[in-house]
């Protein structure tokens, strides 16, 4: 099925949608539930206001991405690796990351 330039909202469930592509495409308000998104790549994507819950996300690679004001809680965040990012007022439980760091570095 092909849709184009189509302006109305869709009511899509129990459907198996993989492999498809969406190119230039609103879907701001869009709720999504009990998907599999496995393999999912998103590309120059606005994600700005979204709210993400009760999702399973090992092993997801996110790059050149600008998360600043994001809020993480209630999160495994175990065996990440962050690396070459702007962690400028970054804080963990109220703790400047810069500050940890430097802590840390002055104390090696």
């Amino acid at each position: 099925m092909k849709l184009h330039q189509a302006k109305h909202p869709l009511d899509v469930s129990v459907c198996d949608l993989a492999g498809s592509t969406f190119d230039d495409v609103n879907m701001a308000g869009t709720t999504i539930h009990n998907a599999n998104l496995a393999g999912l790549k998103l590309h120059q994507v606005t994600l700005a206001g979204a709210h993400f819950n009760d999702l399973l996300m090992s092993g997801v690679v996110i790059e050149d991405a600008n998360l600043s004001g994001s809020r993480f809680s209630k999160v495994n965040l175990s065996g990440i690796s962050i690396d070459g990012c702007n962690i400028h007022g970054l804080r963990i439980d109220g703790v400047l990351v810069e500050d940890a760091l430097a802590a840390y570095r002055k104390a090696e």
